[in-house]
């Protein structure tokens, strides 16, 4: 139990450090901290593309990252935060493959319609299907994450195994 919830209150702390950084990116480029906002852009480069016209903007200047990431990250918080409540529910029934398709499933259609040509989404579509990825696998995520650091922190006696009889100086 102690380990569930240290395990939650880490997933949370980073989940919202992650995201206060997407927001200060823009505020720090609206003020006069703008080596600051230019050093969150780069740290969040290798995640996202960062296209201008496919991201949110605040005080006149970009989320450091796209529109879906930021809705993945946010949705990922905002399912973090409720997840307690949920969390009897879950353990009932792990989240399982079915569950992972809901989850991915409009996001990627999207993504490959949009990559075949087939159509131009608008932020608002693309912030839903990433807000609904973001919120589903934080299930999953949690549900892995306290169940492994359950299984890392659970005490087990210790037993020596003693070799056997003339495999001693082998």
């Amino acid at each position: 139990m102690r380990s569930e919830r240290l395990t939650h209150a880490v997933i949370l702390a980073g989940a919202a450090l992650w995201c206060m950084l997407i927001l200060a990116a823009p505020l720090a480029t609206a003020t006069s901290a703008m080596p600051f906002g230019a050093l969150v852009y780069a740290f969040f480069q290798p995640v996202c593309h960062q296209i201008d016209a496919r991201s949110f903007h605040l005080f006149g200047a970009p989320l450091a990252v796209c529109a879906r990431c930021s809705s993945i990250y946010f949705g990922f918080l905002a399912g973090t935060i409720v997840y307690p409540a949920f969390r009897a529910r879950i353990r009932r029934r792990t989240p399982g493959r079915l569950f992972l398709a809901v989850a991915v499933a409009p996001m990627a259609v999207e993504v490959i319609a949009e990559m075949a040509g087939l159509s131009e989404f608008s932020n608002a579509v693309r912030a839903f299907t990433g807000a609904w990825f973001g919120l589903l696998i934080t299930a999953v995520i949690l549900h892995g994450a306290e169940e492994g650091a359950a299984e890392l922190f659970v005490r087990r006696p210790v037993h020596s195994v003693q070799p056997e009889k003339g495999l001693a100086d082998a």
